[in-house]
């Protein structure tokens, strides 16, 4: 299966954010998301949905997704990743 996240370390805090489908968010399977990651991505894992206008909505570890909803979406680094 292939994902679009991002493993991030910022100010000491190492973290995952992973682009799930439309709806995710809002659904009760939106914990299980992260939690079927690979434990080699750092974890928290934040989920990030992206709208219709491009923008991204997240979940996850309050401190972070405050901090992530300050940035452009072009300043995180996003990659492309092969999970099994």
């Amino acid at each position: 299966m292939r994902i679009t996240g991002a493993r991030i370390n910022e100010q000491g805090v190492n973290f995952s954010i992973v682009v799930v489908n439309p709806g995710t968010l809002n659904s009760p399977s939106r914990d299980s998301a992260a939690n079927d990651l690979p434990l080699d991505f750092p974890r928290p894992v934040i989920l990030a949905e992206q709208s219709s206008n491009g923008g991204f909505q997240f979940y996850g570890r309050d401190d972070i997704v405050d901090f992530l909803a300050s940035l452009d979406p072009s300043q995180i680094p996003w990659e492309d990743y092969e999970i099994s």
